[in-house]
């Protein structure tokens, strides 16, 4: 069941190779560099930001994140994978995790793949995180297999039957999971992602973020994959959700780079009062 070196780093150039083909179409206008550079950068909200989404990695140390989330004037929320294939399998892998990240000024996360995670630790250790952030990017096979989506070479065949599986499980992540922050929302395959308009219709959008109100789960702004769309954020704030940022970085150059969420955050309105706030409210 391991896929530690595909979701540390087959990951990072899945999402830049595949960019430009699975962003939805306005999206890839708004983002050519034409229009960056005819607009500039989208101006930081004026709001506390925090890229609740960094792993730490050979090229990126504890160090390095602090150092660049003084830089670039953002808090960082560290997450961590537990699970077969990962660092994190026990109570004391846990707890030493814990123990080391409490001495820097960050907040401490992780980032489940496998649906039960959770049976593996106590309950009086996962309350000590400051949050957990899931994704339903890791769906199920009925061969107890996995289907990693964000995949490039992931295959589609029929495009509703796959949104029908996905939505089964997006609901069995958000309803029997123990997550604060549901990540890569709304997040399609490459062979899929142009077909976002159509795909994600309003009923599907809507469920989500019922559950989501239902079970108190902020909904992260993705700076890799450009999910989600406008049209999602202004629904899910109108409901009253709250929501994060996330780079899921492993490198310098992402951690803390928001490009997207800024761009999202200025055209929905988002405000301070739209923002997650993890359980511990102020950095060590």
């Amino acid at each position: 069941m391991s896929h530690s070196y595909s979701r540390r780093t087959f990951l990072q150039t899945s999402a830049a190779a595949g960019a430009a083909f699975a962003a939805p179409p306005q999206l890839s206008r708004a983002l050519a560099p034409s229009n960056r550079e005819s607009s500039g950068p989208p101006a930081k909200p004026a709001f506390p930001v925090t890229d609740y989404h960094v792993h730490l990695s050979e090229h990126l140390s504890m160090e390095q994140a602090v150092d660049l989330a003084k830089q670039r004037g953002v808090q960082i929320g560290i997450v961590e994978h537990p699970g077969p294939g990962y660092k994190l399998n026990s109570d004391a892998d846990l707890k030493q995790y814990l123990d080391t990240l409490r001495k820097y000024p960050v907040h401490i996360g992780l980032q489940p793949v496998y649906p039960g995670w959770s049976k593996a630790f106590s309950q009086p250790l996962l309350d000590q995180l400051d949050y957990i952030l899931m994704d339903a990017l890791t769906l199920p096979n009925p061969d107890g297999t996995f289907l990693a989506i964000w995949q490039i070479d992931t295959m589609v065949d029929d495009e509703q039957a796959f949104m029908s599986r996905y939505m089964q499980f997006i609901e069995q992540v958000m309803t029997t999971e123990p997550i604060d922050i549901f990540g890569w929302p709304t997040f399609l395959p490459v062979p899929i992602a142009r077909q976002y308009a159509d795909l994600w219709t309003n009923p599907r959008m809507q469920r989500i973020i019922d559950l989501a109100r239902s079970k108190h789960i902020a909904i992260e702004i993705n700076e890799v994959s450009h999910v989600p769309d406008a049209s999602f954020i202004t629904l899910a704030k109108r409901a009253g959700l709250k929501f994060t940022f996330g780079t899921d970085s492993r490198t310098p150059q992402g951690a803390a780079h928001l490009y997207y969420c800024y761009q999202m955050a200025n055209k929905c309105g988002l405000t301070e009062a739209d923002m997650f706030v993890p359980r511990k409210k102020s950095l060590s």
